[in-house]
C-alpha cells in the first residue's frame, strides 16, 4: 500500500512513475502521428483528428490539441519522441512551437533548430526563445472580451519592468491574498488603493451630498479668506482628521482640490507625528 511507503520510497516511486508516464506519452504521440498520416479518423466517420481524439478516445479538448501539435511536430523531427520520453520537451512547449509555426512560415530545418534550442527550458524561457528566433510581432494592444456572466476576459501586454514589478507585488502580497492568482492580486491592490483614496467609512451617498453642496475646493487663504474655488481633481477631506476623532458626518466633510488636499494632509501629519 502507498501509505506504508517511507518518504524515500515514495519519492523514488513517483519519479519512476513519472519516467514511465513520459515513455507512455511518447508512444501515444507516435501512434497519433500515424493515425494522422493515415487519416484514420475518416474510417470512424469523424471530419478531423481532433474530433476523433475527443469523441472516440475521450481526451479533453486541450489535451487532444496538445497531442496533435506534438504528433505533427514529430512528423518533422523524429528525435522529438526521445526528447518527450526523457522529459527534455513537454507538450506545452510543442504547442508553443506549433502556434508560432502557424503564425509564421518556417522551414523544417528551422523547426528542428528551435526544438533543440528549447530543450530543458521552462515554458517562459521557451516563449522568449521562440519569439526572438522567429522575430514574432510584439502584441501591445489591450483587448477586453465581455462574457455572458458579466466577467471580462482581458488580454494585456506588460513591459519587462511592469511585469517584474507585478511579480514583486504578488510576492509581497502573498500572505494577504493566500494565492498566486493574478486577478486576485489586482483586486487586492485595487481595493487597497480605493480604500486609501476614498477615505475610510464615509458612504458614497454622503460624499455625493458633499460634492453637490460644495461643488469646488473650499480651501481659504488664512489671510485674505479668498476661496480657492478650483473644480479640478476634487477630493473629499475630513475637516477634523479621523485620527483626531473626526467623524464621517457631512458637517465634518468638505471638498478640496488635489493640491490643497495634499497640503492639508502634510500639515495634519506634521501635527500628528510631532505630538
Amino acid at each position: 500500500m502507498i501509505s506504508k511507503l517511507n518518504n524515500k520510497e515514495l519519492d523514488q516511486k513517483i519519479k519512476s512513475l513519472a519516467r514511465a508516464e513520459n515513455r507512455l506519452l511518447a508512444i501515444v504521440i507516435e501512434h497519433i502521428k500515424e493515425a494522422d498520416r493515415r487519416r484514420l479518423y475518416l474510417d470512424f466517420n469523424y471530419p478531423n483528428l481532433y474530433d476523433y481524439l475527443v469523441k472516440e478516445c475521450g481526451y479533453p479538448g486541450g489535451s487532444a490539441q496538445r497531442r496533435i501539435d506534438a504528433a505533427r511536430l514529430l512528423a518533422v523531427e523524429p528525435k522529438l519522441k526521445a526528447k518527450i520520453e526523457s522529459g527534455e520537451i513537454n507538450l506545452s512547449q510543442t504547442t508553443l512551437l506549433q502556434k508560432a509555426f502557424r503564425a509564421k512560415k518556417v522551414t523544417p530545418e528551422e523547426k528542428r533548430s528551435l526544438i533543440a534550442k528549447i530543450c530543458d527550458r521552462t515554458v517562459t524561457e521557451s516563449q522568449v526563445i521562440i519569439s526572438k528566433e522567429l522575430d514574432l510581432k510584439i502584441k501591445a494592444t489591450t483587448k477586453e472580451t465581455h462574457q455572458k456572466d458579466g466577467s471580462v476576459r482581458l488580454e494585456v501586454t506588460f513591459t519587462r519592468e511592469e511585469w517584474e514589478s507585478l511579480q514583486k507585488a504578488k510576492d509581497l502580497a502573498s500572505n494577504a491574498t493566500q494565492t498566486n492568482d493574478l486577478p486576485t492580486l489586482i483586486k487586492y491592490l485595487s481595493d487597497k488603493f480605493i480604500k486609501q483614496k476614498v477615505g475610510s467609512t464615509a458612504t458614497v451617498a454622503v460624499k455625493k451630498q458633499v460634492l453637490q453642496r460644495d461643488q469646488c475646493c473650499q480651501h481659504k487663504d488664512p489671510h485674505t479668506q479668498r476661496l480657492c474655488g478650483s473644480r479640478w481633481n476634487l477630493h473629499i477631506d475630513h475637516i477634523k482628521p479621523k485620527w483626531a476623532g473626526g467623524t464621517d458626518d457631512i458637517e465634518n466633510l468638505r471638498v478640496l482640490c488635489q493640491k490643497h488636499n495634499h497640503c492639508i494632509y502634510r500639515q495634519q501629519s506634521g501635527v500628528r507625528f510631532s505630538s
